[in-house]
């Protein structure tokens, strides 16, 4: 398959100031993060029943496509699955036209905000072959466009994991999560750029794909290591995005690009065939421009005897009947904890929580920071403690399963190239000369002791409160420049999902005075990604957050 190439940690020890600090997040890193596409369609997926979407796509114009016969238009910006149901699959217009949209999408946009590793030059091939597929055989996300973050394998594409010296390392095989996707028909457009290892959550900056940048504003920040994903759904090139979590790789991209993200329940979703930072701690999960469409892909995906069909949970009203409680502490100056929030983001978040009431959620102020302080902090020091450790492991495990196509087998050969970013360097030096196992570190063993007492703890505190779901800005201050140091007094709040286990989803509040999203996270009990659905569609429904980026 041949594809285009588009033209990051000391963040290890910069968390190691965690400490106290990192109750909720870190202070001075928010993360230490670490499959051809013709399969048969129509097998899965599930009919969203939302209807909803942003600026709408317009079919009935008459457009001449590359072979000159007269076809329907299709517009991408802000298009919803439920726009390419109506549009393509039961409509007029052919995945191929789709399909050039988005590559025209893609050449107007990719060289402002680099959000792609590589792009995937058989896309209109494989949107000729579903164009051929009878209506009555078409998939639930018949030429749907999905962008695939670089650690999660598409078949014939490269999974570099953002680093240089992977890209020659092209899988056989999906992963599981991108195989039900292709089979439910959607096209994979591209993978999208990622930190080297997943290592950074501050910037999307890589050595295989460089610097990624917000739509928003070219001169900022989305985050990491989920930042091309997010860049690409914000910019519309792509209607559904695949990323990964293992500390707030989804949530705070999802929250600088102002797009919907779902970081699942340990678990709920299948980890095969994704290139690991901590397998203890990764979790693949969607992104979108809507709260329907994270909904209608997160049912597509989930599987186990926990998984629901999410799209139940989209009531207009479903603010309604639900207790949700925040502390006002993650908004105020706390200096103990390096805290100095932004004045925009309390506003904006003070308007979410009224919105919730004014839509029939009860919102209650109740404490986190102090009570779950003694329960958290094992937890997020026993992740970075036992990541090195994890990392060789699933690392090796991961270059074994690809087989002889492998271009690098083992850490130590990686290392030997020096095709990486320097700042990774010292990350996984120390985990190449780490010789435990997940089962025989005691640090790891110890990590998921805590891991369960964190889950417990915040689990405690909702039943004794009376509380369906807790809420909190996604960070205390909006996006600041990429590959700078955060501000003083910036704090990333993600550890309560991430180093727990439990479900969380980000939603836009809304744009800053200078035009940059922030974010609220909304936590539920483990797999309650029902209620996470209802709350967080009811506010999108109340108060239309999401601003669209102005690109040419």
């Amino acid at each position: 398959m041949s594809l285009r190439r588009s033209s990051w940690i000391d963040g290890l020890h910069r968390a190691r100031c965690l400490c106290a600090l990192a109750l909720l997040g870190v202070a001075c890193v928010n993360e230490v993060e670490p499959g051809g596409t013709g399969a048969t369609e129509g097998t899965s997926g599930t009919e969203d029943t939302s209807g909803t979407s942003g600026t709408e796509g317009t079919a009935g114009t008459t457009d001449p496509d590359d072979t000159g016969d007269p076809i329907a238009d299709f517009d991408p910006i802000e298009a919803t699955l439920a726009d390419v149901r109506e549009q393509v699959a039961e409509g007029p217009v052919l995945c191929r036209t789709l399909v050039t949209r988005y590559q025209e999408l893609y050449d107007a946009r990719e060289p402002q905000i680099s959000a792609f590793i590589a792009w995937n030059d058989e896309a209109l091939a494989e949107a000729d072959r579903l164009d051929a597929v009878p209506a009555d055989e078409r998939g639930s996300f018949h030429c749907v466009p999905v962008v695939v973050k670089d650690n999660i394998d598409v078949a014939g594409l490269p999974t570099t994991g953002g680093v240089e010296a992977l890209a020659g390392s092209i899988p056989g095989e999906h992963a599981e999560i991108v195989a039900r996707l292709v089979d439910a028909g959607a096209v994979i457009l591209g993978k999208t750029n990622m930190p080297d290892f997943a290592l950074d959550g501050l910037n999307t900056v890589s050595s295989a794909g460089g610097q990624t940048v917000s739509p928003y504003d070219l001169a900022s920040t989305v985050y990491g290591s989920s930042g091309g994903t997010a860049a690409a759904i914000a910019a519309s090139v792509g209607v559904l995005g695949l990323g990964s979590d293992t500390y707030g790789s989804l949530m705070q991209p999802g929250s600088a690009a102002g797009v919907v993200a779902i970081r699942p329940t340990q678990g709920l979703l299948p980890g095969s065939g994704l290139l690991p930072l901590m397998t203890l701690q990764d979790m693949p999960g969607p992104m979108t421009r809507t709260v329907a469409d994270a909904a209608t892909l997160l049912t597509l995906l989930a599987e186990g005897p926990d998984a629901q069909d999410y799209t139940l949970a989209l009531e207009p009203e479903g603010l309604q009947g639900l207790t949700i409680g925040y502390d006002p502490a993650t908004l105020q100056e706390v200096p103990l904890l390096g805290m100095i929030p932004d004045p925009e983001v309390g506003a904006l978040f003070d308007a979410s929580i009224e919105a919730m009431g004014a839509a029939g959620a009860t919102t209650d102020d109740v404490a986190l920071l102090l009570p779950l302080l003694a329960n958290l902090q094992p937890a997020i020091d026993g992740s970075f403690g036992c990541m090195p450790v994890d990392f060789k492991q699933g690392f090796e495990a991961y270059l074994q399963a690809l087989g002889p196509a492998a271009p690098i087998h083992t850490l130590a050969e990686l290392i030997e190239t020096g095709a990486y970013i320097p700042s990774a360097e010292g990350f996984i030096t120390g985990a190449e000369a780490e010789t435990d196992t997940i089962e025989s570190s005691t640090i790891c063993q110890d990590y998921l002791v805590a891991k369960q007492a964190a889950q417990d703890a915040i689990t405690e505190l909702m039943d004794e409160q009376g509380l369906d779901l807790l809420v909190y800005p996604a960070a205390n201050q909006a996006p600041f420049p990429a590959g700078e140091d955060p501000p003083m007094g910036w704090f990333g709040f993600q550890a309560l999902s991430s180093d727990s286990g439990l479900p969380s989803l980000t939603l836009p509040m809304g744009l800053t005075a200078s035009g940059r999203p922030v974010g609220l996270i909304l936590l539920a009990r483990a797999n309650r990604e029902d209620l996470l659905v209802r709350a967080a569609y009811g506010l999108e429904q109340a108060s239309s957050p999401r601003v669209p980026p102005v690109l040419p």
